[in-house]
């Protein structure tokens, strides 16, 4: 996503353009969502109708559907794992990088957007290193919004933005190598006995993303890739969106503990993605260049 979206605000000249497309690609399918988990909060009485009347659950309603997804009132901490969408914790990190990415294109034009993002990169990753080693608890107010805001993640993003500014020079490598660069991620992390995360313990955690960065656009430029097999339809979104709501529904049926209900909750996350794509995703998309 994050190359689509580069090459949007890259070729672009409008950035009204370039915020409407963003909006309806990320916002139509988050509604959905928001109204999917609604319908399971109802269904298996986590809320009822009486519970409209706490101010708690529309908070919850208005962060779902705006920036906020983060919050979860105590009244829903009896769904599934404990939060009715928690995957949906990253959408305000991915929105203040759309917002902040413009802001490096239209400002401090006098100095090169490689130089920018290279300096950024750095500061990120120092911020995250710092943020790590800092945060004992990570119970504090301000531990969870940092956690939840851009700056501890932002190093990632500009990683894949600098590979795209590189890409004529640099996609010899990557382009159709998944193999390789699987067999070294893999060799990496059993060597270095490192695994990626969020939190940057030492340098090992960071190269541990990184190379999980490349092997993820390695496979996504690979001869057998997804997008490939799906004929330009672009579930990825949907996925993302929507595998908690599976997941918290058979943590609430207790379908744990078993491979197969792993298999079936993956399948029901696609056909649900595929569903999204087609009739929301998709017409919403088509609505780029006639609003």
């Amino acid at each position: 996503m994050l190359i689509v979206v580069l090459k949007s605000l890259w070729g672009g000249k409008y950035i009204l353009q370039y915020i409407k497309n963003r909006c309806l690609r990320i916002f139509p399918a988050l509604w959905f969502a928001f109204i999917l988990a609604m319908a399971l909060l109802l269904l298996f009485k986590v809320i009822s109708f009486t519970s409209f009347l706490n101010l708690d659950l529309w908070a919850w309603f208005f962060g779902q559907i705006t920036i906020f997804q983060y919050y979860t009132p105590n009244l829903l901490r009896n769904f599934g794992v404990g939060t009715p969408n928690g995957s949906l914790w990253t959408i305000p990190v991915e929105l203040e990088f759309y917002i902040l990415l413009p802001v490096f294109f239209l400002f401090l034009k006098h100095i090169s957007i490689k130089v920018k993002f290279i300096a950024l990169f750095l500061f990120s990753a120092m911020f995250n290193f710092l943020w790590t080693s800092a945060c004992e608890s990570g119970e504090s107010i301000l531990d969870k919004l940092i956690e939840v805001s851009i700056f501890p993640y932002l190093y990632a993003f500009l990683f894949g933005g600098l590979m795209f500014l590189n890409w004529s020079k640099i996609k010899w490598f990557i382009e159709g190598k998944i193999c390789y660069w699987f067999l070294i991620y893999g060799l990496y992390c059993y060597f270095a006995d490192a695994l990626p995360g969020y939190h940057l313990d030492d340098w090992t955690t960071l190269l541990a993303n990184l190379l999980l960065g490349i092997l993820t656009i390695s496979a996504a430029f690979s001869k057998i890739s997804l997008g490939k097999v799906l004929h330009g339809n672009d579930i990825s979104y949907g996925i993302y969106i929507y595998h908690m709501l599976v997941i918290n529904v058979f943590v609430q049926m207790k379908f744990v503990g078993n491979i197969s209900y792993l298999l079936m909750a993956l399948i029901i996350t696609v056909c649900i993605a595929i569903i999204s794509w087609v009739f929301i995703e998709k017409k919403a998309l088509s609505l780029k260049y006639k609003l």
